[in-house]
């Protein structure tokens, strides 16, 4: 019984946590514990509410988790933040300081690839999600672990693809940066399409929500905002307006790829399925108001929707933005 107990306890001591925080005791449950991480200031709405929680879907990653606990994005913004975005945002709305404090974001390997981002709780302890992928919880740990397997952290099988663990051991001793908010107020988008991004970030935040993605947007609400990426490029439009279209057509096609062709041994059959998605009025009438912002006419806008509907969708290789285009 003895030798039980002491076991008992050495498993017990190497898997959870007891550490110091603002000059407090804090218990961190280990991964997929059902233990209660300890009540404390620092752990208030955010941190607390989602600790040792998986994704809610596919897509919100480390960018988004650090802005969400920063203060910046609301707790309903969830969703996939893209390397342009989250450098945008850095140097609109955060200096970067000498020494981190409670509240700011650390940036890993920052003289590189700056790979990671984490929010500083303090003490050497941040709080992050490895990555984009549900199967990614969101934690506390040291610094130097942020890309150590935890125990119990997913781990590819053999049907899955190995790239999409994040096993990096050395990234919490790679160089770092901290970053402190100093505005609440976003960047604005270009004007000409301030009012179409705003709501095309909002539909799919709210999809995103239901796992709606492939009745609502589909193979062609991916084309689109790619296109529209394209377009703003050649436009030269504002870098963080083709950022935050840059996150939201990656949030699409991760979503898509996750759920739909990953679990699929016919890519014909996926895109069968959500070429025009089954719900397409709300797709159909960001296509209008595209349509509308490039000056065509409303018979023209209609044709372009009846072609959509009728492509043969095995193939589904109709991209909305450039039919509008063609036109005339």
């Amino acid at each position: 019984m003895l030798l039980f107990l002491l076991a008992f306890s050495f498993t017990a001591m190497a898997q959870d946590r007891v550490t110091i925080l603002g000059g407090e005791k804090v218990f961190i449950p280990k991964l997929q514990s059902k233990e209660l991480l300890t009540p404390h200031p620092r752990f208030k709405g955010f941190v607390s509410s989602m600790f040792n929680r998986p994704g809610d879907f596919h897509g919100p990653n480390c960018y988004n988790t650090a802005l969400i606990a920063s203060g910046l994005f609301s707790q309903d913004k969830k969703r996939y933040v893209s390397p342009e975005e989250f450098e945008a945002i850095l140097k609109t709305n955060f200096d970067k300081v000498e020494s981190p404090r409670y509240k700011d974001i650390l940036v890993m390997d920052a003289k590189r690839s700056r790979g990671h981002a984490s929010f500083y709780l303090g003490d050497n302890l941040i709080f992050h999600k490895k990555s984009f992928g549900t199967h990614y919880h969101y934690r506390i740990t040291d610094i130097q672990d942020a890309g150590v397997v935890e125990e119990n952290e997913w781990t590819p099988g053999p049907m899955d693809d190995s790239s999409a663990q994040m096993s990096w051991p050395e990234l919490g001793k790679l160089p770092l940066e901290a970053y402190r908010l100093k505005s609440l107020k976003m960047p604005p988008f270009a004007p000409q399409y301030a009012a179409f991004v705003t709501k095309i970030e909002t539909l799919l935040l709210a999809d995103l929500k239901t796992w709606g993605i492939g009745r609502k947007w589909g193979m062609t609400g991916e084309y689109l905002l790619e296109d529209l990426l394209v377009y703003l490029r050649q436009k030269q439009t504002d870098k963080y307006t083709e950022s935050v279209v840059n996150s939201l057509k990656d949030q699409i096609f991760i979503f898509i790829e996750e759920v739909y062709f990953k679990r699929s041994r016919s890519s014909s059959s996926v895109l069968e399925e959500i070429c025009v998605p089954e719900n397409k009025e709300q797709l159909f009438g960001l296509i209008t108001d595209l349509g509308k912002i490039l000056g065509k006419k409303n018979d023209q806008i209609e044709v372009v929707l009846k072609k959509l509907e009728g492509q043969d969708k095995t193939r589904c290789n109709l991209h909305p933005l450039t039919e509008l285009i063609k036109m005339n």
